[in-house]
């Protein structure tokens, strides 16, 4: 049986989809504006990679319609590419909207949703497939990745135990290492998991790569490099590429400013788009010749999704209007507004970074008592914390507190000028939780 750690993609991924308003009169005029029409046949819309599938399925024909929705969502999850999401839902276009739909279409559904970041939707989805099958371990180990994204800390630990009964421990203990090492434990975390990995021996490669990268997390956020970069280099040896390995490794290259390394990275692997934003940061901070082309490139890809009006504020997007932009306010706005349905480390650093940057460290307030009240432990927030006497992590032996967070908003609308005009966010990039919630080859315990 399939287990899909997943998350960001997020196509992004994740990771989309939260709309809120940055600039009210500039988003009443998008509100109005007509629908973009090409002045000339020879416009490109778009751009279709080489060796995009063209669609089979026969119309009511279920079994070919799960079959190609499930194998488009894993093209998403490794490429992080978003078109696929669409090819998934197109193919399962006859049940997409059904309340009755079979068990199989509304997991699918509820990971595509996942995959865009509509966290509520998927999660009605997750509850109504437990409800038909309380012992489904793939809806147990999804719901838990959005929980764990949301912050819910408390509601991801309770799914994460229920999978005891239902697939074997090493699932279980990867689960609740990634809840727990957010929690305030992650020392603990991180040692009973490698223990639990050491005494597996062999296992499926792909499993080896998603405890590897749980590992390389906590690794992290515990200020150890070395184990870390082991970590890493263990997991993009044990399975093929993928979005969130990829990402994840090029962010953590420029924590440590191998921007040759992150350059390189990029080179090797074009096809993977969001690795665009790291190859231009790693470029500026190096001041290469092409370093204003790659930043010109992501502009002109934002303005290109100007037009789509599905705008998504996320941490990326954030970074580009930080680091390139050097909006440091607007970048505030958009990390802010992330942060209410996002609630990952990453999502921390980017609120804390733009709050300093913008000169108005107290934004950055509600980050602080989130990490504090749930003794989140990350060596680079402190680092930041601390300075400005705002609430810093403090690493806790025991959680600081059962209770979770209450789902996430509704989605509001956002815009934001940029120096070309205003810019439409492109998809997120991907994130193992939600959108890259790996896959693992496992069969449920009877």
């Amino acid at each position: 049986m399939t287990y899909f750690r997943n998350n960001s993609v997020t196509p992004g991924r994740h990771l989309f989809a939260a709309l809120v308003l940055l600039n009210l009169a500039l988003s009443s005029a998008q509100a109005r504006a007509a629908p973009y029409r090409p002045t000339s046949d020879a416009a490109v819309l778009a751009t279709v990679p080489v060796g995009t599938r063209v669609a089979t399925i026969r119309p009511r024909d279920l079994q070919s319609a799960l079959t190609q929705a499930a194998a488009d969502v894993e093209s998403a999850r490794t490429t992080g590419d978003p078109r696929y999401l669409g090819y998934a839902q197109s193919a399962l276009g006859p049940w997409w909207a059904a309340k009755d739909a079979p068990l199989p279409v509304v997991l699918i559904r509820a990971q595509i949703h996942q995959h865009n970041h509509l966290f509520e939707a998927a999660l009605v989805d997750l509850d109504h497939a437990l409800t038909l099958d309380p012992r489904n371990a793939q809806a147990r180990l999804t719901r838990a990745a959005i929980y764990q994204v949301q912050g819910n800390y408390a509601a991801a630990a309770t799914d994460c135990r229920s999978l005891a009964l239902l697939v074997e421990p090493l699932i279980t203990v990867d689960c609740m290492s990634r809840v727990s090492s957010l929690r305030g434990e992650a020392s603990h975390a991180y040692r009973k998991l490698l223990l639990v990995r050491d005494r597996a021996g062999s296992m499926e490669p792909r499993q080896r790569k998603e405890i590897e990268l749980t590992l390389a997390d906590i690794s992290t956020r515990l200020g150890d490099v070395d184990a870390a970069r082991q970590h890493y280099a263990v997991a993009l040896s044990a399975a093929g590429a993928d979005a969130y390995t990829l990402l994840t490794f090029a962010d953590f290259l420029l924590e440590q400013r191998e921007y040759g390394e992150v350059i390189a990275l990029f080179e090797r692997y074009p096809e993977y788009a969001d690795l665009l934003l790291r190859a231009a940061l790693a470029a500026r901070a190096m001041n290469t010749p092409n370093a204003s082309a790659l930043a010109q490139k992501i502009r002109e890809q934002y303005a290109a999704h100007q037009r789509r009006g599905d705008f998504v504020p996320t941490r990326d997007y954030a970074r580009f209007l930080l680091d390139i932009e050097g909006k440091a306010s607007a970048a505030l706005d958009a990390a802010l507004i992330n942060w209410r349905s996002q609630r990952e480390p990453a999502d921390a650093l980017i609120a804390v970074r733009a709050a300093i940057a913008a000169g108005r460290p107290a934004a950055a307030s509600p980050v602080a008592t989130f990490v504090r009240e749930r003794g989140l432990e990350d060596v680079r927030l402190s680092a930041l914390l601390v300075p400005l006497r705002l609430p810093a992590p403090a690493p806790s032996s025991e959680p600081p507190s059962q209770h979770g967070l209450p789902r996430a908003p509704a989605p509001t609308p956002f815009a934001h000028p940029a120096q070309s005009g205003l810019l439409q966010a492109r998809a997120p990039a991907p994130s193992r939780h939600p959108a890259q919630y790996g896959q693992m080859q496992l069969e449920p315990r009877p």
